[in-house]
C-alpha cells in the first residue's frame, strides 16, 4: 500500500508525471516513478501545474497504443460509449463543482464571488447538450445491444443453413452411389 503523498509534493508529482506522460513514458512506469496511483496519474495529465503551484486544465493528447495482433487503432464501439459516458460523467462532476462553489453550504455562510450570468447560462447550456449527449449514448448502447444479439442469431441461422446444405449434399450423394438401402414397400 502506497503513502498518501504531503500536500505540498503533490503539484511536483502532478507536473512530473504530465511530463513522464508527454515524453511518452508508460503509465505503469509514471506510477512507478511518481508513487501515484494509474488513475491519479490520468487526472494530473490532464491539468498543468505552474511554477506557483496553479492548478489549471489542460488535457493532453491521449496516446493510443494497440494491444499485440490488433490490427487498427479504432477503438470497438463498446470501448467508444463507454468513454464517452466517462467524458459526460467528469463534464457534469465539473459543472456540479461549480455550482457547489457559488452556493453557500449555509444560509450564514458568506458566498463566494458572485457568478456572472453568463457562466450560470453556460452551464445550463452545458447541461442541456450533456442530457441530450446522454440520451444518444442509451440509444446507441441499445442499438449496439440489439445489433450483437442480431448478428448472434444470423451466426446461428447461417450456421443451420450451411449444415441443411451439407446433409442434403450428403444424401444425394449417398442416393447417387446406391449405398441406401431401398424403403421396404
Amino acid at each position: 500500500m502506497r503513502k498518501a503523498l504531503p500536500p505540498r509534493r503533490v503539484p511536483a508529482m502532478a507536473q512530473l508525471a504530465r511530463q513522464l506522460y508527454l515524453d511518452g513514458a508508460p503509465i505503469a512506469e509514471i506510477a512507478r516513478r511518481t508513487a501515484l496511483k494509474p488513475s491519479q496519474v490520468y487526472y494530473w495529465i490532464d491539468r498543468e501545474v505552474a511554477s506557483d503551484g496553479t492548478v489549471t486544465l489542460k488535457p493532453a493528447a491521449r496516446r493510443v497504443t494497440l494491444a499485440p495482433g490488433t490490427r487498427s487503432a479504432s477503438p470497438a464501439r463498446g470501448h467508444l460509449l463507454s468513454r464517452l459516458w466517462r467524458a459526460a460523467e467528469r463534464q457534469l462532476d465539473e459543472i456540479e463543482q461549480r455550482l457547489a462553489a457559488a452556493v453557500p453550504p449555509e444560509a450564514d455562510a458568506p458566498a463566494g464571488p458572485p457568478r456572472p450570468a453568463a457562466d450560470a447560462e453556460k452551464d445550463a447550456r452545458a447541461l442541456a447538450v450533456l442530457a441530450r449527449t446522454l440520451r444518444e449514448l442509451s440509444a446507441l448502447e441499445a442499438e449496439a445491444h440489439k445489433s450483437r444479439k442480431v448478428k448472434a442469431e444470423d451466426d446461428a441461422v447461417r450456421d443451420l443453413d450451411t449444415f441443411r446444405r451439407e446433409l442434403a449434399r450428403r444424401l444425394e450423394r449417398l442416393r447417387a452411389d446406391g449405398a441406401g438401402a431401398e424403403p421396404a414397400e
